[in-house]
């Protein structure tokens, strides 16, 4: 079981990156949406399924993980990659959409603007996620918010 927390915490060892494990998470996490989006082409609403689905996991893998690399250690990375599903829910995945969410989300995941810094402090997995939820949707709206002012 240890094995598979590991694989699945580490978005498939991808948290061992040396530097910034955060954003090489975060680009798998557009490589999910890309082949979600694209070459499966799934509708809306099986998107939004399979992200909840991911969501509830990275609670309890993260609740896992923990005792491994500490409270939101740097090599969970499913967080970021559950983020990053939610940035492009719906969004076209064109290079100006794609450039700009993927750099407001690591900008916001970073910075953890409020509440993203008190959602990290909130109790084994659910505080590993809730953080990149909250800078997921922050950078959701933002990007609406451009397509708005641009359209």
């Amino acid at each position: 079981m240890g094995a598979l927390i590991t694989l699945l915490s580490t978005g498939c060892y991808v948290g061992y990156t040396p530097r910034a494990p955060g954003t090489a998470g975060s680009l798998l996490g557009l490589g999910l949406v890309w082949v979600l989006s694209g070459p499966l082409g799934l509708s809306l609403p099986y998107y939004l399924l399979i992200t909840g689905v991911l969501f509830l996991l990275g609670i309890w893998v993260s609740n896992r993980a923990e005792p491994l690399f500490g409270h939101d250690g740097p090599e969970i990375v499913i967080d970021e990659v559950t983020g990053v599903l939610i940035v492009f829910a719906g969004m076209p995945f064109d290079l100006f959409t794609v450039a700009a969410g993927f750099i407001l989300f690591r900008v916001l995941d970073i910075w953890k603007p409020f509440p993203c810094d008190g959602m990290q402090r909130l109790p084994g997995g659910l505080g590993v996620m809730m953080d990149d939820i909250v800078a997921a949707v922050y950078t959701y709206l933002l990007l609406l918010l451009t397509g708005w002012f641009l359209s």
